[in-house]
């Protein structure tokens, strides 16, 4: 009976195989970088074969609202939230590509590149203020173009729409009357013009229209051949839009993760620096109740941003320097939030176990260490070679619990890089599984030791860094 029951089962197979698992992560975002994700999809499934990523593209308004209430994995916006909006909503943002967002025009018989212009002037076309296009303004900075004269045909973004942040944040530094008059943010209040959803029909609507003006995305305006200007930076000169120029408008950019990356990157320095250069961001919930799917999610994310940064440069984007990864994944909480054995305490409760004599263990690697710590903390690191789990394995690590203190009675706290480092949290588990009974794991790590201003130093040194 039970030879025929597998004789069966094995027909029954071969007719009706049983699908290999599949996970599939979900993106939402804008329509203008949905190419990104696109070439992402596909070079990581090849690679992984049992991953893949659904994008659907919304404004960066809905992106948001999707992750907030987990209909989403992560989201992409080009309007960064603040500081207070990513801890009221418990979100982590972080930048994975950079464009240039320029004005576009179509007036016979001038070509891409040819119109200058500088910042007020742009400025006070899009106030309603310079209405024909031959006006005294534009002439001084073309003396040599054929100017018509004829009426200025404004176009911008409606609510929300990609580039208009970036578009409203300079022109409210380059024009004095923009930010009284319009507002800031990604909604301003255009007094003269007419909106379009998004970049794509704003520029559909020009190239189709003579004598309007609007922006766009430059990898999108090239593609589609509209007519983009020159603008003038800061250093007063004239530049065009290219990745060139957008790298020179970010390479100095200092980015911190205690304000999730939420940094003005509009009218930089630089001669040849865009001015106009836009940041666009990823955004994910800070923590997840499904490990599963958030180590899937993170692993996704970390070999986009480590490997797939060619596939964003053949695009004619500015993909993110490696070095800045490091800093993006100290904000990735895929750690545990419990420490089963032991206590997980904040900065401010570390401060005051270091002021009551309780060692602090740095379990990071030594250079790390080197860099900067916590006053007085230990050297200490965890080698780790099993996997970033709960149920990791930590006879396959190395941690030598004979440098830790004789009393297990004692007090001890554990720290590394926030919630993407595993090495605190299984230098914590070792070290409960080995006896010790007040163990303490500093989840947060150094960036919320450091997010909090409290002092550190430096290996062989006892001077503090605020």
């Amino acid at each position: 009976m039970t030879a025929q029951f597998f004789r069966i089962f094995v027909v029954l197979l071969s007719i009706y195989p049983i699908a290999s698992l599949s996970f599939e992560l979900k993106g939402v975002g804008r329509r203008v970088p949905a190419q990104i994700f696109d070439g992402w999809d596909k070079q990581y499934s090849a690679q992984n074969a049992d991953t893949t990523m659904r994008y659907e593209t919304v404004n960066a308004n809905e992106s948001v609202k999707r992750v907030e209430l987990g209909t989403a994995d992560f989201g992409d916006t080009d309007i960064p939230l603040s500081k207070d909006e990513l801890e009221k909503n418990e979100l982590a943002q972080f930048p994975y590509m950079f464009t240039a967002i320029t004005p576009v025009i179509n007036v016979p018989n001038i070509y891409g590149g040819q119109l200058k212009l500088d910042g007020k002037t742009l400025g006070d076309i899009f106030l309603g203020k310079i209405t024909k296009w031959n006006d005294a303004a534009i002439a001084a900075t073309n003396p040599k173009l054929p100017l018509p004269n004829e009426n200025i045909l404004v176009v911008h973004g409606s609510e929300e729409s990609s580039g208009t942040y970036s578009m409203n944040i300079y022109l409210a530094k380059v024009n004095s009357e923009w930010k009284s008059k319009t507002g800031m943010g990604a909604t301003p209040k255009w007094p003269v013009g007419t909106a379009m959803g998004n970049l794509i029909s704003m520029g559909d609507y020009i190239k189709k229209t003579p004598y309007s003006i609007g922006y766009s995305e430059i990898s999108y305006a090239r593609k589609n051949q509209l007519v983009y200007v020159q603008l003038q930076n800061n250093s007063g000169t004239f530049v065009s839009p290219h990745t060139g120029s957008v790298e020179s408008a970010v390479q100095n950019v200092k980015w911190k993760s205690a304000n999730g990356f939420c940094e003005d990157i509009t009218d930089g320095k630089g001669s040849a620096s865009w001015p106009i250069t836009s940041a666009s961001y990823i955004i994910i919930k800070k923590t997840s109740d499904n490990l599963k799917r958030r180590l899937d999610l993170l692993k996704f994310l970390g070999w986009a941003l480590t490997r797939g940064d060619m596939i964003v440069a053949d695009l004619d984007f500015m993909p993110i320097k490696r070095t800045i990864v490091p800093q993006i994944r100290s904000i990735w909480n895929d750690t545990p939030l419990n420490l089963e054995g032991g206590e997980v305490v904040n900065a401010k409760q570390v401060l005051d176990l270091r002021t009551s004599g309780v060692p602090i263990i740095d379990a990071r690697v030594a250079a790390e260490y080197g860099e900067a710590h916590i006053p007085n903390a230990i050297s200490l690191p965890y080698a780790e070679k099993s996997e970033k789990s709960s149920n990791f394995n930590p006879l396959l690590d190395h941690f030598d619990l004979s440098k830790l203190p004789v009393d297990k009675n004692a007090g001890i706290v554990f720290y590394c890089n926030a919630g993407a480092c595993w090495k605190g949290y299984k230098a914590a588990i070792v070290t409960v599984n080995a006896g010790y009974k007040k163990v303490y794991w500093f989840r947060g790590g150094l960036p919320e030791w450091q997010g909090k201003s409290y002092p550190v130093e430096t290996s062989g040194s006892s001077k503090h860094k605020s």
